[in-house]
């Protein structure tokens, strides 16, 4: 590759380059490797517990990527939301006992246990965390998967209407209605101790 080609696509958006890797021009695909590879292998970390398979999961999906996009396929925009799509599918799809991800409700004592596999200072949820999970639990699936994305991924409301293929809008006002539902549906469970604020 020569340098000017290599400087020029390096300052092409995603999206251009996208394109361009569509129509053969492998240098493309190298410059959306390089530019993806480590902001995914962060976030590949906190899908899974250890190193190497954060690293497997990165590089298997951006090889799902690449051959997509050989193939005239894949992403068009939103690069990144397109690869930790594919990282948390594959993270689900290999499970077992490396995956933090679960279904649905939420992993207490597994989520903390260290690389060492030592179990953290907990084994038990406590009171509120069982309400807690017996809440999300009863939930339209729609509505957990919202809450997923958005409290325990991080997922911002314009980045889970691009995951959902849903207006940003739309994508706020799912997640609003969620958010209450499960304050609702908590306060239901434990009348005793009401949700402060």
């Amino acid at each position: 590759m020569s340098q000017a080609l290599a400087v020029s696509l390096a300052e092409l958006p995603d999206s251009e380059l996208l394109t361009q890797a569509r129509h053969g021009i492998g240098e493309a695909l190298v410059i959306l490797f390089q530019r993806h590879h480590g902001p995914l292998l962060r976030y590949a970390r906190s899908v899974v517990r250890s190193r190497s398979d954060a690293e497997d999961l990165t590089a298997e999906a951006l090889l799902r990527m690449m051959l997509a996009l050989k193939s005239g396929k894949g992403p068009t925009t939103n690069t990144p939301a397109y690869l930790r799509t594919t990282v948390r599918r594959l993270a689900a799809e290999h499970g077992g006992d490396n995956s933090r991800l679960v279904s649905v409700g939420l992993a207490f004592a597994e989520a903390e246990r260290d690389e060492a596999g030592r179990p953290g200072a907990r084994d038990q949820p406590t009171d509120h965390e069982a309400l807690l999970d017996l809440a999300f639990r009863s939930l339209a699936p729609r509505w957990r998967q919202v809450l997923w994305m958005s409290e325990v991924l991080g997922y911002r409301p314009h980045e889970i209407a691009t995951a959902l293929a849903i207006a940003p809008a739309a994508a706020s006002a799912l997640l609003w209605r969620a958010r209450r539902a499960l304050r609702f549906r908590f306060e239901e469970l434990s009348p005793a101790a009401p949700v402060s604020g």
